[in-house]
């Protein structure tokens, strides 16, 4: 068979193309150190790797989620051990007003202290975090979740938690609701609150159980003090007691002159209304077993002003009994809720050490399908150009040799 000069020459030009390729691509591989330069050079290879940068990334976004959840529950732990420590401040301060010894000069200068630390109480509980945010408002995050009107302090966060995902299906809570670690604490003995107000002139202030056997007793009722027209009392301003459950008058209480500066007690339950309350104005009293700290910190405040243990101590010691109750109670809050907060942070730590653990064996694989091999290159290299400069040479040789160059 003949071959001509024209078909020697294109597969000797296609065979220095083919050389010169491959030598480019290794130089390149060499260059960039990497094995797969294009998707074409291993299409299963590069899909792989795709798949892995792409499992990486996630893996990053969930350690960069539990170190900012480790910083939320990291706050919210170093406030509550405050809370704990404010606690234990004020149930000491109560035992030693209930102490036989001090008289009643002396529970005024402790009552001040315990003053002093139901505002920081205030400013712990309205704590924000690095964003702005605060802590104990559930979803609201934007919203104060307590204020203090003066006589009582309410809840304006919701019951929400705010959770970060630290794995795929694996959420972790990262803030608690205000309200179930400051305003819904078990105590053991009955404790009493405003339930509602339904006035514009008056208030009422100053609720405490004051007999814990009376108490007992109406518990769970709700007391009602309702006012009556002026015609029902000689024109003056008067309210009636009762039972929420079968509106039946409690004490013979019916039809009672208002007078602001006496302080009333019924059923165990002592309060004060303040202002000029009107015909059709109701207060309800609820009695609970669940009782607000900020109530157990500014009761015992209050109290110690207003209660002389040495004309009523039977008010008096109920009240130093229900307010170590209520503490007692908040401490086991403070407690629980930061034993929940040491669960997630192991939940977090066993999280993030998965994922770095997983992320160095992905980056193994991932190294194996695209990192170049330098001394097999480099010796890849150093054939392919000798291979290729052998074929150029051989080519100049071959397209020289002509019948006309023997003549």
């Amino acid at each position: 068979m003949r071959v001509s000069s024209f078909q020697i020459h294109t597969q000797a030009s296609e065979q220095l193309q083919t050389l010169g390729a491959q030598t480019a691509l290794t130089q390149q591989q060499i260059g960039e150190g990497k094995k797969l330069v294009r998707p074409g050079d291993d299409p299963v290879g590069a899909a792989r790797v795709i798949g892995i940068k792409q499992e990486l990334g996630a893996r990053d976004q969930f350690v960069r989620n539990t170190d900012a959840a480790d910083v939320q529950l990291s706050l919210e732990e170093s406030t509550l051990a405050q809370v704990t420590e404010l606690i234990q401040r004020v149930q000491e301060l109560t035992l030693q007003a209930g102490s036989g010894v001090q008289t009643q000069q002396d529970r005024a200068y402790i009552a001040a202290e315990i003053s002093a630390r139901f505002d920081e109480l205030m400013s712990l509980a309205n704590s924000r975090n690095s964003s702005g945010q605060y802590l104990f408002s559930g979803f609201k995050g934007a919203v104060e979740p307590f204020s203090s009107d003066g006589n009582e302090v309410v809840y304006q966060g919701d019951a929400g938690q705010r959770k970060v995902q630290i794995d795929r299906g694996q959420f972790v809570a990262i803030n608690d609701s205000g309200e179930k670690l400051f305003m819904q604490v078990p105590i053991d003995a009955v404790g009493a609150g405003v339930a509602s107000v339904s006035s514009e002139t008056a208030g009422i202030s100053d609720v405490r159980v004051v007999d814990g056997e009376l108490a007992e007793n109406l518990f769970p009722d709700k007391v009602v003090i309702e006012f009556n027209s002026p015609s029902e009392a000689g024109g003056v301003a008067n309210y009636t007691v009762k039972r929420q459950s079968d509106q039946r008058p409690l004490e013979g209480l019916v039809n009672v002159p208002f007078d602001a500066s006496v302080e009333l007690s019924v059923s165990g339950i002592g309060f004060a209304i303040q202002g000029t309350p009107v015909e059709g104005d109701q207060f309800i009293i609820e009695t609970t077993r669940q009782q607000s700290l900020f109530q157990t910190v500014k009761g015992i405040a209050d109290g110690l002003v207003d209660v002389d243990a040495a004309t009523d101590p039977d008010a008096f010691r109920s009240l130093i009994d229900s307010t170590i109750a209520g503490l007692e109670g908040a401490t086991d809050v403070m407690l629980e809720a930061r034993a929940e907060i040491g669960a997630r942070f192991n939940s977090l730590t066993a999280a993030k050490n998965l994922h770095e653990d997983v992320s160095l064996q992905l980056q193994t694989v991932r190294s194996s399908i695209e990192d170049l091999d330098f001394a097999k290159a480099i010796s890849d290299l150093a054939y392919q150009s000798f291979v290729l400069e052998a074929a150029q040479q051989s080519f100049v040789r071959i397209n020289n040799l002509s019948l006309f160059n023997r003549l």
